[in-house]
């Protein structure tokens, strides 16, 4: 600060109406003689360049409609910061706003604004005060404080009198809602797309015709540039993830009468019932948050949601989802190039701060700065997760984006839903393979699985596994590549053959994009009823024929592990049979894998003690593993709905409906042959 040693700034105010003179067409200065309440002035300096105002602390400019202005105007009021210590004190303290410049002289400040951070003057000027012993700077900023705090107690009193009243009781009225909207203020508010309540840093607000528009800033990914190209998952899993402050706009209609400032759909999060609950539990939410940005297999069980933008703003589309998931924010955002992710803010450089340099002694150094360093975190967009102070964690999204495996959808996910996978190798002992065929399955997923180097004469050709299983529905084709799965601790990716497309080009971009997403993800393919594409091909089917050699093509060149299931494969493609590693036959289920099948879901529903005549019938009756399990979900329900004790009962009971369906299915076949 430019300030001479021996010239002590003015702490004189001064008080002028800003009048029109109609006949003039000009506005001129006069003292003012009646006060008044309210806004902004222009001046200060003669035509010349004199600053005649130079000689005040401040000056209070009241500025006086012209005549013929809309019956019931009133006179504004702004004042005009001239002292040097106060000027850098009310930079300390409000902070940065859109469209106030703390380089600019005249400095015009609202009373609105000062009415609004009365309180952070008052307390700046009481902590100053406690200390036992000043310096010169020190005593300048205290002597400049107080003739400011005087006009505002004896101009704005009954304000700020109404305003103490109302936050002693944690209340707030609409028209003075502004006196707690201070920028740097960390506000509550419910996350859209989750609900989960987020805190975000003021930063500016507006008010509208239907009410107040807060610009927030919270923490979030700072996307780099792979994140828009195709990287592997491998790659990004070892990068270092940065993180940085994106925008959020919040809104607070107007309301009528007394309101509870906590009922507010944002309010400072100090009003809230329990502000350090509430400050520990998001700050956990933000370290796993963060530990969870990167690719991660977890298990979700909650609402996730689809985000669309409508006419009336941004709305969310909600599924209930009980799946394992990715958590992939890079492959999200390549895979959904349009989707409205959140917008990095602009980096400012900090302002705000320096004033404390004039006053910066032990005793308060930390105090000041912690209160009044007019914002809790650097504007730094580029930050590892090492450097993330508590303040800035506190601004975390509570939002990870990623892949739901059983819907096949790509999806928001609330944070706080997102789970480790329980693995268990339960599902592997219990497929009904003869033993040698399970280790064999076991053996070569394995091999696979720990990167064996090999390599076919073309680069990149022939590095995967493909195992068929093939034969009647409900045997266990599917549970064998599920089971495979749980063992080697791997995603599942699983898609129909029906899914890939009706065409040539579909089932090329399909397969394209299932294998590359498998592939970054390590993810074990799942191709469920792939009849359409294994079957031999004939001369008059060309459009099947494309298919199946773009089907071909890429089975040449994916590295993964991939299964093909199929049911009714009568002459296997000679194509296929080369370029099949392994091919599981599975026949109809005999009466010992039917008795283990329903032993297993018996134990699941802990009814292990069955009788063995009970057990008899239902092994005897004609039903496949899918069946089985298809029938102890369905008599579950059945006994909770009637609130008893699941039993046998409710087996035969529900097997009895199933055999009804299919002999009357059966009987309608007939009658249509």
């Amino acid at each position: 600060m430019d300030q001479s040693a021996d010239v002590s700034p003015s702490l004189r105010v001064q008080r002028l109406d800003h009048v029109y003179q109609p006949e003039k067409y000009t506005w001129t200065y006069q003292k003012t003689k009646v006060q008044s309440t309210s806004q902004v002035l222009h001046g200060g300096k003669t035509s010349d360049g004199i600053d005649v105002w130079q000689s005040f602390c401040f000056v209070v400019v009241r500025k006086i409609p012209p005549a013929g202005s809309p019956a019931g105007s009133e006179p504004t009021v702004s004042v005009t910061i001239k002292n040097p210590y106060l000027r850098t004190v009310c930079k300390d303290i409000v902070g940065d706003i859109p469209g106030l410049s703390w380089t600019v002289d005249p400095l015009e400040l609202s009373t609105d604004l000062l009415i609004s951070v009365y309180p952070a003057f008052a307390e700046y000027h009481g902590l100053l005060k406690q200390k036992q012993e000043h310096s010169d700077d020190e005593e300048h900023v205290l002597r400049s404080l107080e003739p400011l705090l005087d006009y505002m107690r004896t101009d704005h009193q009954a304000v700020i009198s109404q305003i103490a009243n109302l936050l002693t009781n944690k209340e707030m009225k609409s028209d003075l809602l502004s006196t707690i909207l201070v920028p740097g203020t960390v506000l509550i508010s419910s996350d859209p797309a989750t609900g989960e309540p987020c805190a975000s840093q003021l930063k500016s607000f507006t008010k509208g015709p239907h009410g107040y528009t807060l610009e927030c800033e919270g923490l979030d990914v700072m996307d780099s540039a792979q994140d828009t190209t195709e990287e592997p998952a491998s790659l990004r899993r070892a990068a270092t993830q940065h993180f940085g402050r994106v925008v959020r706009r919040l809104d607070i209609p107007y309301f009528k009468g007394v309101v509870k400032i906590n009922s507010l759909p944002v309010y400072p999060m100090r009003y809230h019932s329990d502000e350090a609950g509430l400050k520990a539990a998001l700050l956990a939410r933000a370290r796993k948050w963060v530990g969870l940005n990167g690719v991660h297999h977890m298990h979700y069980q909650g609402t996730a949601v689809v985000g669309v933008n409508t006419s009336c703003g941004r709305a969310y589309i909600k599924y209930q989802t009980d799946s394992r998931v990715m958590i992939d924010r890079g492959t999200f955002k390549q895979h959904n190039a349009n989707y409205s992710m959140p917008r990095p803010a602009a980096v400012q450089a900090p302002q705000g701060r320096h004033a404390l340099q004039l006053i910066r002694q032990p005793s308060l150094d930390s105090e000041l700065s912690r209160q009044f360093d007019g914002s809790g975190v650097e504007p730094d967009n580029q930050k590892t997760a090492s450097e993330l102070s508590d303040d800035e964690l506190l601004l975390a999204s509570p939002v990870l984006y990623g892949f739901s495996l059983s819907d096949k959808i790509w999806l928001e996910f609330n944070i706080e839903k997102v789970q480790p996978i329980v693995w268990s190798d339960e599902p592997f002992a219990n497929l009904v393979l003869p033993n040698n065929r399970r280790e064999l399955l076991r053996s070569l997923v394995e091999a696979h699985s720990s990167n064996l180097e090999f390599d076919d004469f073309v680069r990149g050709k022939g590095q995967g596994l493909v195992i068929n299983l093939f034969g009647p529905p409900g045997v266990g084709k599917t549970l064998s590549a599920e089971a495979t799965s749980e063992h080697l601790k791997r995603p599942l990716y699983m898609v129909g053959g029906g899914d890939l497309g009706t065409d040539a080009n579909t089932v090329d971009a399909t397969l394209k994009s299932i294998f590359s997403i498998a592939a970054s993800w390590k993810a074990i393919v799942l191709i469920d009823e792939a009849d359409v594409f294994l079957e031999q091909r004939s001369l008059h089917d060309l459009s099947r024929n494309a298919m199946v050699a773009v089907f071909l093509r890429h089975l040449e060149y994916y590295r993964g592990i991939l299964f093909l299931t199929t049911n009714r494969v009568k002459t296997f493609d000679p194509a296929f049979l080369s370029r099949i590693h392994v091919a599981l036959s599975f026949k109809e289920l005999t009466k010992e894998a039917k008795l283990s099948i329903w032993k297993a879901f018996l134990r699941k529903v802990s009814m292990d003690d069955l009788p063995a005549t009970e057990l008899d019938d239902l092994v005897g009756r004609g039903v496949n593993g899918r069946q089985i399990k298809n029938a102890t979900r369905t008599a579950i329900s059945l006994a909770k709905s009637r609130g008893e004790k699941l039993g046998y009962r409710h087996l035969a009971e529900t097997l009895d409906a199933m055999e009804e369906f299919e002999n009357d299915f059966a009987a309608v076949r007939v009658s249509q042959t």
